[in-house]
């Protein structure tokens, strides 16, 4: 089973810029978008960075 993540999902209800959420990732933006279109992963810190920021749960960046 390949898993994804909803990052794009949550990034448009949010309305937030790859630019602003991958400096707090401490990633550039490329390696950002590459994890909104699910062809790289962010590792466990850097979704929790994220999940904070979004104000969403960890679990809410996983597609089941």
């Amino acid at each position: 089973m390949i898993i994804e993540n909803r990052i794009d999902y949550w990034m448009d209800r949010q309305g937030l810029k790859n630019k602003h959420v991958a400096k707090l990732c401490e990633v550039s933006e490329q390696t950002f978008s590459k994890w909104r279109q699910n062809r790289t992963q962010p590792n466990l810190l850097q979704g929790a960075i994220i999940a904070k920021e979004l104000g969403i749960r960890v679990d809410d960046l996983i597609k089941w």
